[in-house]
């Protein structure tokens, strides 16, 4: 009978296997392995109350038997029993020292006390007397993911799974890791595993739709939270994650109400609070977004991350008095927590009191080292111009522990450091392996000896009949151009508003430039089609009719120009122009946008000169205007004077979003003029391609 249940689980036919332990059980109570085996086969079908009372019975039988001893002690922990667990395990350990489940047990309960340093002991004690114990395994490897070990973790979870095939516990274990490394292709796999082998396991689903929108896959990400929309459990995590997508998609008035229906659901859901006020933030109300924030924090004093996003919203208005006195809040509340010292520290690094901050910074570190305070003091380093010190502090982060953009952070700081000192090789170097980083294929550009005629013809045909909204002005630029910089400005100037869902992918035909059809002569039914799509991005915005806006594009495919120029009617171009020489330099040292990334200087070089000669073509097609940007952000008051009167304007007014762009965390954000010259022998072959 015995070898008979055992087959059956091991085929994966648990109910099976659990009636034949019943029955055997009820026609021989007195039998120690029957009534052993059914409540084995309880617990592993997820009944731990029934479990429990048919292991107290087989203990009862044989009170010296360690692995009835240790079966109940199991049971005991699920059923959250903790004093009768340890009781069992301690037990199970006297009659059998060597016992591996014992130790793993005991581990457990040490884990769930919060004592890491026991419960890791107790594992790897388990370990040594069985190498091969899954729960040991996982258990381990929890304790090493609370300590920041995710890639020895990462292993102890994927031992576990080769043991243990079927638990889909343990891969939600490994892809829990493996997101927390920001290995999220891995770990949408670790979750969809757990979900082929258990579909109704409702934190799976969960996580999957976390990972699906962190993988920008936002109709899987919907569906993943869409199947636990009812749980009783997670429905107001689920809700929120339908508005982060929501969010994602730019559609922010969307997203506030998945939001507000996560609140009513369970008012204490600070993602919910969170997305609610990023959302009326990018409406461009940011009161509301405050008030909320204030509000949810007043109810939930503990909600760390309301109380930082009200103060970095508060920050980002120039209220810095009243954000500051929300950070120090939290550390009052929790003053033994290094963590949040730390984050007091990044919020006066934020505020521009370097000094105060990195005092703060030095009170931390001595709590631990934590690499986002590790990575501050770095940068304090180099403000201060000490440049082998920043190095050195760079020198300590374990790049296995890092995420993707910590390690994207550390590469740039070290560029910087060895730029600073001079060494102008190391820093090359350090950029490309940031670059590495996220390097994918760049975007196509269309070949302009093939589509020049075309798209000249094209552009000639009349446009639209009918203009929904004020044609709105494109701004683009090269890699490496500070457009960025630009967009600050305009975005602090009023009846301006600065439109950023193309940065994201966008939804309309200026996102799908490849599409054939727009090579075609396209009738006025087919451009009010793409009118109306255009307008839904205007729509979700919120843009006013006395706003003009400025549609931020983060590359210009000219196989738009010709739709472009009859569906939006007096549409115009304002480029942030700069010598793609000096471009490439800064756009391998301070990065671009998501999927622009390549460590290859020859390669992006290439791209470059494709995507200024786009620019240069649709200068001859559209109303344009380019903007000196060395000249700008150096201070040429002709520069700037004249792009406000093309805006229409007497004169242009920085804002914060200005006066925040041109350092950030007091650092630059570009070299200056002329400095390709000390890079120029380095980068010969790359630059030889832009000529």
């Amino acid at each position: 009978m015995r070898d008979e249940i055992l087959e059956l689980e091991r085929n994966g036919r648990l109910e099976e296997a659990t009636a034949r332990a019943r029955a055997w059980a009820q026609s021989a109570p007195q039998d120690v392995e029957a009534r052993h085996l059914y409540a084995l086969a309880l617990l592993r079908g997820g009944d731990a109350a029934a479990a429990l009372v048919e292991a107290v019975a087989a203990v009862a039988l044989a009170p010296q038997a360690p692995g009835a001893q240790l079966t109940r002690g199991r049971a005991a922990l699920a059923s959250g029993d903790a004093v009768q667990a340890r009781a069992a395990f301690e037990q199970a350990r006297s009659l059998d020292p060597n016992l591996a489940g014992a130790h793993a047990g005991l581990a457990a309960l040490a884990l769930g006390a919060g004592d890491l340093a026991t419960a890791e002991s107790g594992y790897r004690t388990a370990l040594r007397a069985d190498g091969d114990d899954p729960h040991a395994l996982l258990g381990l490897g929890q304790v090493l993911a609370l300590k920041g070990d995710l890639a020895a973790a990462g292993r102890c979870f994927g031992a576990a799974i080769e043991l243990l095939p079927d638990e889909p516990t343990a891969q939600v274990s490994l892809g829990l890791t493996l997101l927390a490394q920001g290995h999220y292709d891995f770990a949408a796999r670790a979750f969809e595993n757990a979900l082929a082998r258990q579909p109704d396991y409702a934190y799976a689903h969960l996580l999957l739709g976390e990972t699906e929108l962190l993988r920008r896959r936002y109709e899987a990400a919907t569906q993943a939270f869409d199947a636990v929309l009812e749980h009783p459990q997670f429905a107001a995590t689920a809700l929120a994650g339908r508005g982060d997508v929501a969010l994602a998609r730019a559609a922010a008035a969307e997203a506030r109400t998945w939001f507000e229906r996560a609140l009513a659901r369970d008012p204490s859901t600070e993602r919910a609070a969170l997305g609610r006020a990023r959302s009326f933030n990018a409406q461009g109300f940011p009161e509301p977004a405050c008030d909320g924030l204030a509000a949810f924090v007043a109810a939930h004093p503990d909600a760390h991350a309301a109380r930082s996003l009200l103060a970095e919203l508060l920050q980002g208005r120039g209220r810095v008095a009243e954000a500051l006195a929300l950070w120090r809040e939290g550390v009052a509340r929790d003053p033994g927590s290094g963590s949040l010292r730390g984050d007091l520290a990044l919020a006066l690094e934020r505020s521009g009191d370097f000094d105060a901050a990195d005092s703060e910074a030095e009170h931390a570190a001595a709590r631990g080292r934590w690499t986002p305070l590790t990575l501050l003091r770095a940068r304090a380093a180099l403000r201060a111009g000490a440049y082998n010190v920043a190095r050195d502090r760079l020198a300590v982060l374990d790049r296995e522990r890092l995420t993707d953009r910590q390690t994207r952070q550390r590469f740039h700081l070290l560029g910087l450091a060895h730029d600073g000192a001079g060494r102008y090789a190391e820093a090359l170097l350090a950029f490309r392996e940031q670059q590495r980083i996220d390097a994918a294929p760049l975007p196509a550009l269309p070949d302009l000896a093939v589509y020049a005629e075309t798209l000249q013809t094209l552009a000639a045909l009349p446009g639209s009949a009918r203009v929904r909204h004020a044609p709105p002005l494109l701004l683009v630029g090269l890699p490496g151009a500070g457009v960025d910089r630009l967009a600050a400005l305009l975005a602090d100037q009023p009846q301006l508003r600065l439109r950023r869902d193309h940065l994201d992918g966008g939804s309309d035909f200026l996102a799908d430039a490849a599409d054939p059809r727009l090579l075609g002569p396209l009738a006025g039914g087919e451009l009010d089609v793409l009118a109306r799509r255009y307008a839904r991005g205007h729509e979700r915005l919120g843009a006013l009719a006395d706003t003009r806006v400025v549609d931020w594009l983060p590359h210009l495919d000219a196989r738009v120009l010709p739709v472009l120029k009859r569906v939006l009617p007096g549409v115009r171009l304002l480029i942030a122009a700069r010598d793609p020489a000096a471009c490439l330099l800064d756009w391998l040292a301070f990065g671009y946008r998501r999927g622009y990334a390549s460590d290859d200087p020859q390669q992006l070089a290439r791209w470059l000169r494709a995507a200024q000669s786009q620019l240069d073509f649709a200068a001859r097609v559209l109303p344009t205007h380019a903007v000196d940007m060395d000249a700008l952000l150096e201070g040429d008051a002709g520069s700037r004077a004249a792009l406000a009167q093309w805006l229409g304007r007497e004169r242009l007014e920085d804002g914060p979003q200005t006066m925040a762009a041109g350092r950030v965390l007091g650092l630059p954000t570009r070299f200056a003029r002329g400095h390709l010259d000390s890079y120029r022998a380095l980068l010969a072959v790359a630059l030889d391609e832009l000529r």
